[in-house]
């Protein structure tokens, strides 16, 4: 009778530890589907996206600047665009003419592009922008990636946003921003806005939620070894 009992209560222990684990394996997949079903955050797609903690100064360039862009732009637009990817293309520059104070304890500093225009074609739209600071007089920039759109319709609006790599300073430094145009693709430019973001900017739930899921997975991973062992 105690044998009969005692091999109930391990029939009992073995079904729920495997109940037990196959809800783990179960969890565990559901939070890797979500992982990657969830849609990532869009930056073309949000205008009130957050590039940082605090928005510092926002440049909206005049008319001459976009009228220079235009003109660039039907005499090197098209070179820039065929141009080996990792070569430097022409540009044409914009400086902010106010001179900005930066202190070592907004690091980092982003530096952020929107565009707005009309897309002349059923198609993608993209612009090609170099970004920095002129410090000293001495311009230092780096490449905008994506400022682009997509599945747009010939007099479409459109909005793109693109945001240079964060930069920190050493020192306490006033400088210049400077934004540079190189192409744009399938896309009347009307407004060009550079904004100037302070400090990391808060993560989203998701971006927290995804962050998890590879530890949790490895959790699982190494119960399930465990279980796996003990049979």
């Amino acid at each position: 009778m105690a044998a009969t009992r005692h091999a109930f209560t391990l029939h009992i222990g073995a079904l729920a530890r495997r109940r037990f684990m196959a809800l783990m394996a179960a969890m565990a997949l559901l939070m890797l589907a979500a992982a990657a079903t969830a849609p990532l955050p869009a930056a073309a797609k949000d205008s009130n996206q957050k590039f940082g903690k605090r928005l510092v100064e926002v440049y909206e360039l005049p008319s001459e600047a976009l009228a220079k862009f235009a003109q660039f732009q039907e005499k090197k637009g098209a070179a820039n665009a065929a141009r080996p990817r990792g070569e430097a293309p022409d540009t044409q520059p914009w400086t902010g003419s106010e001179i900005v104070s930066l202190g070592t304890s907004g690091n980092p500093y982003t530096l952020v592009v929107r565009v707005s225009g009309v897309a002349l074609a059923d198609g993608d739209a993209g612009t090609m922008w170099m970004a920095g600071w002129s410090i000293d007089g001495a311009s230092r920039t780096a490449l905008v990636p994506q400022v682009a759109a997509t599945g747009l319709r010939a007099g479409q609006a459109v909005e793109m946003v693109g945001a240079a790599a964060p930069l920190s300073f050493k020192e306490d430094r006033k400088v210049q921003p400077v934004l540079e145009f190189a192409n744009a693709r399938n896309v009347r430019i009307d407004r060009v806005r550079l904004e100037v973001w302070s400090g990391i900017r808060p993560s989203t739930f998701l971006e927290l939620f995804m962050s998890w899921i590879p530890m949790f997975t490895g959790v699982v991973f190494l119960a399930l070894v465990w279980w796996w062992r003990r049979r």
